[in-house]
């Protein structure tokens, strides 16, 4: 026998132990660990889910991470803050389980558990949102701005129409007529407006946001239409899916009165 074949010998038989351990690590360890791993991110999503739910919860926890000094960024998403409290340390890997469980949380049935529909998707590393049609790269601030005002010129919402309480007024100094309203979202599903700011620069930065917002969903509607001109089609699909993102009942009434104003829960937002 010559020495290659001796060589040839021995590299297969180290690769066959190697294969052969490999098949045993995946069919024992690895699946072991993986369920473990997805009875985990159960219990953190059905958390998830309860805080998304209810914003006493979502206070006791915010409370819960201040007392024991734990500090997160204002725009730290809910899901991160659960899944870092219990994989601390974890760096990308914490984001990546965020990521599928906020995911989950938006595109599954209320039926399909956690598990099953992380399972029906391929698992962890396949699960995505939606794909868009055209990536938001593209646009600037104020691409994103011209079409909040080009869409939302075509929304009326009767629950939103009231007289101007003294502290929200317009700037007479910009050149849109809009100004901004902090509302409070009370527990019984109605609305208070508590505070008005009419800054250009918040004006400004709200309507970026509403602009860049209104896209997103109008483009994952519409992800299957062929891409036309990007100016014009963006343009047309915010004003038509801005145009129908409020539904608003009958019974809709607003009340001001003591400097708030009101609504009665009866306007409905639909998405997609």
């Amino acid at each position: 026998m010559s020495v290659q074949n001796d060589l040839k010998n021995n590299i297969q038989k180290r690769l066959d132990a190697m294969h052969a351990a490999r098949v045993t690590w995946e069919e024992g360890t690895l699946r072991a660990a993986n369920e473990e791993l997805y009875a985990i991110l159960e219990g953190v999503y059905a958390l998830y889910a309860e805080l998304k739910a209810e914003v006493g919860k979502r206070r006791a926890f915010t409370a819960l991470l201040t007392d024991l000094e734990i500090k997160t960024q204002a725009n730290t998403s809910l899901a991160l803050r659960v899944v870092r409290y219990v994989f601390a340390g974890q760096g990308r890997r914490e984001v990546a389980y965020s990521s599928v469980i906020s995911i989950a949380h938006d595109m599954k049935g209320p039926d399909q558990s956690f598990t099953s529909y992380v399972q029906e998707c391929g698992g962890i590393e396949e699960v995505r949102r939606v794909p868009k049609s055209t990536k938001s790269a593209t646009m600037s601030k104020e691409d994103f701005k011209k079409l909040a005002l080009e869409g939302l010129q075509e929304v009326q919402v009767g629950v939103s129409t009231f007289d101007l309480p003294t502290f929200i007024q317009p700037n007479t100094d910009y050149e849109e007529d809009y100004a901004v309203a902090l509302v409070r979202c009370n527990d019984n599903g109605t609305g208070t407006i508590v505070y008005g700011c009419n800054e250009a620069g918040i004006i400004d930065a709200v309507l970026v946001s509403s602009g860049k917002d209104l896209d997103e969903r109008a483009q994952e509607s519409l992800a299957k239409l062929d891409a036309g001109d990007l100016a014009t089609k963006r343009a047309r699909d915010v004003r038509e899916f801005a145009s129908k993102m409020i539904r608003v009942g009958s019974g809709a009434q607003v009340s001001v009165s003591g400097g708030g104003v009101r609504t009665n829960g009866a306007a409905t937002h639909t998405y997609g």
